[in-house]
């Protein structure tokens, strides 16, 4: 079990270094192009991590397909908000930083009910320590990926009086 810890924490921070690039002064389609990569690293990752048998990865894995797809959506709508984010931070209005608040809470809350419906899932059809083993696998995950990409964006500023 320590040699999997360790092989996480250094895949982690490979992770990170990789998605350490500035969003925000570059073009956010290298957002999109991280994306596809992290999916496939966050898969390496949890499949190293979780060490499941094959009959356990024959039930895991098509059900993290489905959550996958479903969190993918969830990111989509994430990295549309940064792109509204990035074209009106000199212009940010009352209106939308407030539409900003709402919905970046509502893709938060989206996503903490998703990662839950699908610990559940996991919890009923492969046993309830691998369901939390890939609760807790990826909350830190997302848990990394939220880091970074907080370290990237700019804090909103207010305006200047005059």
């Amino acid at each position: 079990m320590r040699d999997k810890i360790q092989i996480l924490k250094s895949y982690i921070l490979i992770f990170a270094l990789l998605f350490s690039a500035s969003f925000f002064a570059q073009d956010i389609s290298y957002l999109e192009y991280l994306r596809t990569d992290l999916q496939k690293q966050k898969r390496d990752i949890i499949d190293e991590t979780m060490g499941l048998s094959d009959d356990e990865a024959n039930i895991f894995w098509p059900i993290y397909s489905k959550y996958e797809s479903e969190l993918d959506q969830i990111n989509g709508e994430k990295l549309s908000l940064i792109k509204d984010y990035a074209q009106n931070y000199y212009k940010l209005s009352d209106e939308l930083a407030v539409h900003l608040a709402n919905k970046k809470h509502e893709l938060d809350t989206n996503r903490s009910e998703l990662l839950w419906s699908y610990y559940n899932k996991l919890e009923s059809e492969l046993n309830p320590i691998d369901a939390a083993m890939f609760y807790q696998v990826e909350s830190q995950l997302l848990m990394l990926i939220d880091v970074q990409v907080a370290g990237e964006i700019p804090i909103i500023k207010k305006p200047k009086s005059n």
